[in-house]
């Protein structure tokens, strides 16, 4: 499996679990600019979720690539008026029998995957106490 595959199928398994989730998905683009723009866009009950996936193999974590990714993809969504969602997918080999052999992705095996759900991105309100102290910070 390529770096690309794994994106996908990471894309594919939330796809799965929002849709159990009763979320209607509109979109699902696994060449999404990961940088920018959610790799799923769907709705539920009025709510408009933004999903930024990202997929890792076993023992990492799918994680965001910093806080300016962050914040870009949450001013994203709230300039669509949309709620914004991470979901941190790993993907283990489970054909392994060591640590590093669940490491390797290979086409055409089963997969045990781990997904903890989705956390809500949020920026802090302006006058929070963790804004207050970025602000002072800044003019240091």
């Amino acid at each position: 499996m390529t770096a690309a595959d794994i994106h996908a199928f990471g894309i594919e398994i939330v796809c799965k679990q929002l849709q159990e989730a009763e979320w209607v998905v509109e979109s699902a683009d696994v060449f999404a600019d990961p940088m920018t723009e959610p790799q799923i866009v769907g709705h539920k009950d009025g709510e408009i979720g933004f999903f930024v996936v990202r997929t890792a193999m076993y023992p990492d974590r799918g994680r965001i690539e910093g806080e300016e990714v962050f914040q870009t993809q949450v001013r994203h969504a709230g300039a669509h008026g949309a709620s914004c969602y991470f979901a941190s997918v790993s993907i283990a080999n489970s054909e392994g029998k060591t640590e590093e052999d669940m490491s390797v992705p290979v086409k055409g095996v089963a997969y045990h995957v781990a997904f903890d759900g989705l956390v809500k991105m949020a920026l802090p309100e302006p006058g929070t106490a963790e804004n207050a102290k970025d602000e002072s910070s800044m003019v240091n």
